[in-house]
């Protein structure tokens, strides 16, 4: 049984070292890309004040018009594009990140660390135990017995609320991609 509290607690740190490291991943990307976005308006608008000024020097009225429009065209598409790729939900992604981060990452290593050394404690008690069933008292048997008791207990909740808090990570990730989803959907379309 010990083995298979140990498995499934290795098992859950690496769930939560994935989902940290895709955090992580997904906040950098997220970075680059408001980078990478905001360097395309800077261009597109040195494009369109480009094309502005040539129009402004340009003697020919037709011609000037043409460029004058190019120009207005470029604005026009630096602003829309502003709206549609700059006001996207990064800001509600990287919340929904630094929420699993602050609700479910952190406090799940806790509640693994403190499940590993319950179940350490366990495992002396229960050495304890078989030594004093040797050669003790009934009295010093009956009390190590509740101590030992007490202490599965321990470990039983410790596990039970381990997965209580898993399944509200779940469903909580879920939901929020859903929205998220939404989210996007709405944008894109």
């Amino acid at each position: 049984m010990r083995e298979s509290l140990e498995q499934r607690s290795r098992l859950l740190a690496a769930q939560l070292q994935i989902f940290e490291r895709n955090g992580r991943t997904l906040t950098e990307l997220i970075a680059k890309m408001l980078k990478a976005r905001e360097e395309q308006e800077t261009i597109l608008l040195a494009f369109a004040k480009s094309f502005e000024d040539i129009a402004a020097q340009e003697e020919c009225a037709p011609l000037a018009h043409c460029l004058g429009s190019l120009g207005d065209c470029g604005q026009k598409l630096a602003n829309e594009s502003h709206e549609v790729m700059m006001l996207r939900p990064e800001k509600e992604i990287l919340q929904v990140i630094a929420q699993i981060q602050e609700w479910a990452i952190v406090p799940m290593k806790r509640l693994l660390e403190d499940g590993e050394k319950a179940v350490k404690i366990e495992f002396k008690l229960q050495k304890e135990y078989d030594e004093l069933k040797r050669g003790s008292s009934a009295r010093e048997k009956e009390k190590k017995l509740r101590i030992l008791s007490d202490q599965k207990r321990r470990v039983e909740n410790g596990n039970a609320l381990v997965n209580l808090h898993m399944e509200h990570f779940d469903r909580f990730r879920i939901e929020n991609m859903k929205v998220g989803v939404l989210i996007v959907f709405e944008v894109c379309f």
